[in-house]
């Protein structure tokens, strides 16, 4: 094959990990399977990887990555039209971001499924717990930064610590994408998505709503 630079390699045998961990899970990305998949030697791997352990590690940061930036491409917000001067309830805007999250789910099950296969192994993994644990500071960071633009754009305010909102939809986001991979079911998925929106919703409230109601009660 044609002369490639490290990192390019690197790559191309992070990626072929991915789709052997998709299709045979972790057990069957073997360093034979993995430069098998990828269209390299044996050598090739040594040469951009020291072992094994190494590649699943830049494995597991690659997909992790990947799904950091999925989840944040479905839910922020989508910016408001020009001349809006009504903002969205934060309820539609939660949903919607959601809704765009179950349509990349559905449009790359392989990543989704690599990425719960390597979630297993890093349990089971003697050394590598923490790097799970970094895998779901990612998520969290990357589900604060999407609620506080939702927030923004709805011009809403959170009533509870914006670190428990946001493990709250890493694991509404965990069981829409493991109960999806199990029965494909991309309408419930949907569904259950309107439900956790209203609940997470429930969790705030417009800015200026509790001095407007004090403002009523000086009022009477």
């Amino acid at each position: 094959m044609p002369r490639m630079a490290v990192e390019d390699r690197r790559r191309a045998l992070v990626d072929a990990t991915v789709r052997v961990i998709a299709r045979d899970g972790v057990a069957g990305a073997t360093t034979r399977a993995v430069v098998a998949e990828a269209g390299m030697s044996l050598a090739s791997l040594h040469y951009a990887f020291p072992s094994r352990e190494h590649l699943m590690e830049a494995v597991i940061a690659e997909v992790t990555a990947q799904e950091r930036r999925t989840a944040e491409a479905g839910l922020l917000p989508v910016a408001a039209a020009p001349g809006d001067d009504e903002p969205p309830a934060l309820v539609d805007v939660l949903r919607d971001g959601l809704d765009r999250y179950v349509t990349l789910l559905a449009a790359d099950p392989a990543r989704e499924q690599a990425l719960l296969e390597l979630a297993l192994y890093a349990m089971r993994t003697t050394g590598q717990r923490a790097s799970l644990v970094g895998q779901y500071d990612v998520y969290r960071a990357s589900a604060r930064a999407s609620l506080s633009a939702a927030a923004l754009a709805a011009r809403s305010r959170w009533t509870v610590p914006l670190d428990e909102v946001a493990r709250a939809l890493v694991m509404v986001t965990e069981g829409l994408t493991t109960t999806w991979l199990a029965d494909r079911d991309t309408a419930a998925a949907r569904t259950t998505a309107r439900f956790a929106a209203g609940a997470l919703a429930s969790l705030a409230e417009p800015v200026g709503a509790t001095t407007d109601d004090q403002e009523d009660d000086r009022a009477h």
